[in-house]
């Protein structure tokens, strides 16, 4: 029987995380699986306590994208296809691959769960990766080589067929692994398209000295996205401890794009164009490719790595307006490309300095170059163009770090991690149409936890953590050129242009957790963190001419503090034939202030106010079909944040109730998940209000029932 934890009572909020040794799908595959550390064994003995969420977890609720697998962690938000620690996304949540910065521009999901071996979260930041992470990291760890010891391969295929939006999305994702003597191999590969169709309704209300204008937008867009990716791998392990290890990772994707808004004035003058079509065609390729080597050098161990990256995404956009007597007046037609080629080397050595007291030294240096092209051409039909602009633009970035770092045993039950980094970034960007521009900066970073195992009670533990962090401006943020919108420009719908001086934000960061293991893979902890960011970067609002303009700039400080709590219940079968139940639950509290804008809800870049996942999972043990099932219903708190000091957003709340079943049956594994049974509406708003001036512009996204069915087997 499970006893009551000895510190934390259970009605605290829980961390689920599960084990990375992966799931048998079913019994004729055959395969035999090493109970290795859970995931939570990980977590407590890990000196800078990283939560693990491994391919179990990842493939529970048959997700096909990684923000919908993350969204259930603790403190975990998602912003489109955006993930937020602690509410916080736009550069202040670190992403890696294979601990290697993701590209500028990466959108996670492009990146299928399939892909990924397992996630490691970082509430605080550690000396070895780098320092951009002022709300934590979320490490993503590509899948590795395996096959058994004695050589063989092992081969499944998993087929997914989705419906959401009232469009379909096939799926499908082969896995193939091999060994032979010491080497081992491993491909993973994913082909998808998916569909999406959205009726957004947009409501306007504009007064000012001329009076009111109420407007409605019934908006129609349509989409597809195909991708194609190949994750291989090579690893020899010698018989003297050498490693050597070749990966990749190989993405291509297409999408196409159509809308439609058609206008509705009901008081007032309409818009230049009350029926505006758009048509937008994006290809996006990515090739990474890294080499590993580990060597032991006496009681020491020697890694370097070496890696390569190009990406590039070229692209085609046509906008057509026609005015309210239903005459064609506008096209824009832009033309564009960003590409970014990175090489980057690390290398860590480490050794021990006694019983329970190991070292490290390594260093970690990169450069990166990305450029951008776009020929925008505005134009009456059928005639010549009579606006051009066409810009280009490079920037270099320059990247070298050095850390050095110590885990140490003080004594039993006491252990110390103490880092030091130094990062210095060199950035360059120059175009055609503006001067050279160049912006360096360095940042020491010293970094301090402290996991202490309290008296008496060995499952209980206190950690501490103290670091300094940085967010670097993103390149395109640098750049000074302008995007406009096609129609309808105001405070709440501006056109944006870069800024080539922006400084990086640098912040100080606070955070303290405990936690108890009172059972066999059971768990619950509380925590509380704070931030101090100085040169926050803010959006500046103003009016250039007839356009409203935003940009961004460094404007003094802010704070950043909350709470999560965490349990993970595990509850065995009362009796046989009966269910193992796991019950998990997290919660988060977010709090910020930013110094230069006014009250209310001065908040720091559109910070989510709280997280709640609370979640069930069942599993029939003894059953011939292996049924699991299960629940979780994830929340996010309405986000009201004022951006600059007279224009506010509001994010309406997040319910989302899924659901999954699995089973096997005929020599596979099947899963029924239902991602989103409450179906409610997605709701965001802009309010703009000075002296002279109101606008409120309120969007509604109708969500549709969906459904997904996977089936894996060996083959």
């Amino acid at each position: 029987m499970l006893r009551r934890p000895p510190l934390l009572p259970l009605s605290l909020l829980l961390f689920h995380g599960a084990a990375p040794a992966q799931q048998a799908p079913d019994a004729p595959m055959q395969q035999v699986e090493i109970k290795g550390p859970g995931a939570g064994e990980v977590r407590r003995n890990d000196s800078v306590g990283r939560i693990v969420v491994g391919r179990e977890e990842l493939a529970r609720y048959g997700d096909t994208t990684l923000s919908d697998a993350l969204k259930r962690q603790p403190g975990i938000s998602i912003s489109g296809s955006e993930i937020r620690m602690r509410g916080l996304g736009a550069g202040y949540t670190q992403i890696l691959i294979d601990g290697d910065p993701a590209p500028s521009g990466f959108a996670v999901d492009t990146l299928s769960p399939d892909l990924v071996e397992r996630i490691e979260i970082l509430r605080s930041a550690s000396a070895d990766t780098s320092a951009q992470a002022v709300a934590g990291t979320i490490n993503i760890v590509l899948r590795k080589a395996s096959g058994r010891a004695t050589g063989g391969s092992a081969r499944s295929l998993k087929l997914t067929a989705g419906q959401a939006q009232r469009r379909s999305s096939p799926a499908a994702t082969l896995q193939w692994s091999a060994r032979s003597g010491i080497t081992g191999y491993s491909l993973a590969a994913t082909a998808s398209q998916t569909r999406r169709h959205d009726d957004p309704v947009i409501d306007e209300r504009i007064a000012d000295a001329g009076g009111t204008t109420l407007r409605r937008f019934d908006g129609r867009d349509d989409s597809r996205l195909t991708k194609l990716s190949l994750a291989p791998r090579m690893e020899r392990k010698a018989a003297d401890g050498d490693t050597l290890a070749i990966s990749g990772l190989f993405d291509l994707s297409r999408s196409r794009s159509s809308s439609r808004q058609l206008e509705t004035t009901l008081l007032g003058q309409p818009t230049a164009s009350p029926d505006a079509t758009g048509r937008a065609a994006y290809d996006t390729w990515l090739a990474k490719s890294d080499l590993s080597w580990s060597r032991r050098l006496g009681d020491g161990r020697l890694s370097l790595k070496a890696g390569l990256e190009a990406n590039r995404r070229p692209g085609d956009y046509l906008f057509r307006g026609i005015d309210a007597g239903g005459d064609p007046w506008f096209e824009r037609a832009v033309t564009s490309s960003a590409n970014e080629r990175r090489a980057s080397t690390s290398g860590k050595y480490v050794t021990p300095l006694g019983d329970g007291h190991d070292i490290a030294l390594g260093w970690d240096a990169a450069l990166t170059r990305r450029g951008e092209t776009r020929l925008q051409q505005d134009r009456a039909p059928s005639q010549a163009p009579y606006y051009i602009l066409d810009q280009d633009y490079t920037a270099n970035v320059r990247r070298l770090a050095l850390f050095a770092q110590d885990e140490w045993q003080l004594r039993p039950g006491l252990q110390a991690y103490l880092g030091l980094r130094w990062e210095g970034l060199d950035t360059r960007t120059e175009g055609r149409d503006f001067a050279a521009r160049a912006v360096r900066a360095s940042v020491f970073s010293p970094i301090g936890q402290l996991v202490w195992k309290l008296p008496g009670r060995p499952r209980d533990q206190l950690r501490l953590a103290l670091a300094r962090t940085y967010k670097a401006p993103q390149p395109g943020a640098l750049v000074p050129r302008r995007y406009t919108v096609n129609n309808d420009n105001g405070p709440a719908n501006p056109d944006f242009e870069g800024n080539p001086t922006l400084r990086p934000e640098l912040a100080w960061g606070l955070d303290a957790a405990l936690e108890s293991y009172f059972a066999r893979d059971a768990m619950a902890s509380i925590s509380v963190y704070a931030r101090r960011i100085r040169d926050v970067v803010l959006q500046r609002l103003y009016q250039d001419g007839a356009s409203w303009v935003t940009t961004p700039s460094n404007n003094g400080g802010a704070s950043v503090q909350g709470i999560e709590a965490d349990l993970r219940l595990p509850l065995p079968a009362p009796a046989p034939r009966w269910p193992g139940l796991e019950l998990r639950a997290n919660l988060g509290r977010n709090w910020s202030h930013v110094d230069a804008l006014p009250g209310p809800d001065n908040r720091l870049a559109a910070q989510a106010p709280f997280t709640l996942n609370l979640g069930a999972d069942a599993r029939f043990a003894g059953d011939a079909h292996k049924l699991a099932a299960g629940i979780n219903l994830h929340v996010v708190g309405t986000n009201t944040a004022r951006v600059a000091p007279s224009l506010v957003t509001v994010s309406g709340m997040v319910r989302e109730l899924e659901a999954y079943a699995a089973w096997s049956a005929v020599g596979a594994q099947w899963r029924l998940t239902l991602p989103d049974l409450l179906r409610r509406s997605a709701r965001d708003s802009q309010l703009y209000q000075d002296a002279v001036l109101f606008e409120q512009r309120v969007t509604s996204t109708r969500r549709r029932a969906a459904l997904r069915l996977q089936v894996e087997m060996p083959i």
